[in-house]
């Protein structure tokens, strides 16, 4: 594990320094590394369940789907806005909600000092597999296991965050790059499950509300994409659809040749 910015200690907010194939601060809290190369900085005590975050299945479903390429063109326009910092082949980035590792395996083209965060266990094994010498941890994104003014750019796809907590870790030139889905976001598959297709709100009210950011951009990527049919149960299952509709509704999706979204 790489520690290219310094971690801080759950329990006491003191510096955690690497001792073999743990991280220890100077009260002896011991935090092991996992032979995947992430640690777990996730309190038992702030677990609101036994496995939180997306499920192992759900997870699965989405590194298998974005393994096909089928959102690069998204994963380009979050590397074009990262290549447009100052000194961009130096900047700390962090990945809020990191899951398997997708993005932050394209985010290295642009700065080798990765870290990337999420609250499951499983989504974070994953990432660590990938072997991109990144700093990755199992850890909350109300609560980041950083030390303030720690990164030049936070990434945000489609995950959770805290102004709070950006704002604390973002240095006074950073920048936060928020993906969200907008209006029409896979529009081609909800209009199989729902009789009227709701529009999407996007995930912007926590950044929009906060005074300590001020709106520099905003961009929509749009790209037609056609969902061979081995992979429309992994685009269904990364979803929240996949668990709230019915059996009848599941079969009829997954009997399509295609599907165009």
């Amino acid at each position: 594990m790489n520690n290219l910015v310094s971690l801080k200690c759950p329990v006491c907010n003191e510096p955690l320094t690497q001792e073999n194939n743990s991280y220890l601060c100077t009260n002896r809290h011991t935090h092991d590394i996992a032979k995947e190369g992430y640690v777990n900085l996730l309190l038992a005590q702030h677990k609101r369940s036994k496995n939180p975050g997306d499920s192992d299945e759900m997870i699965r479903s989405r590194q298998a789907f974005l393994n096909k390429g089928y959102y690069k063109v998204l994963l380009d326009s979050i590397k074009e806005q990262l290549s447009f910092m100052p000194q961009a082949s130096e900047q700390n980035i962090l990945d809020v909600g990191c899951g398997e590792g997708y993005y932050m395996q394209g985010m290295i083209d642009i700065s080798p000092k990765l870290c990337g965060i999420d609250i499951s266990k499983s989504a974070v094994k994953l990432a660590g597999k990938r072997k991109l010498g990144a700093t990755l941890c199992v850890a909350s994104a109300y609560d980041l296991p950083f030390f303030d003014e720690s990164f030049s750019s936070i990434v945000s796809v489609f995950s959770p965050v805290s102004a709070t907590e950006m704002e604390r870790l973002l240095k006074s030139d950073g920048q936060v790059i928020m993906v969200g889905p907008a209006p029409e976001h896979l529009k081609g598959l909800t209009a199989h499950i729902y009789d009227e297709v709701l529009e999407h709100k996007g995930n912007y009210s926590v950044i929009d509300e906060s005074e300590s950011f001020t709106l520099k951009e905003q961009i929509e990527i749009k790209e037609e994409i056609t969902v061979k049919q081995e992979d429309i149960l992994d685009l269904l299952r990364m979803t929240p659809y996949y668990w709230q509709i019915t059996v009848e509704k599941k079969e009829k999706i997954l009997a399509l040749e295609e599907l165009r979204t």
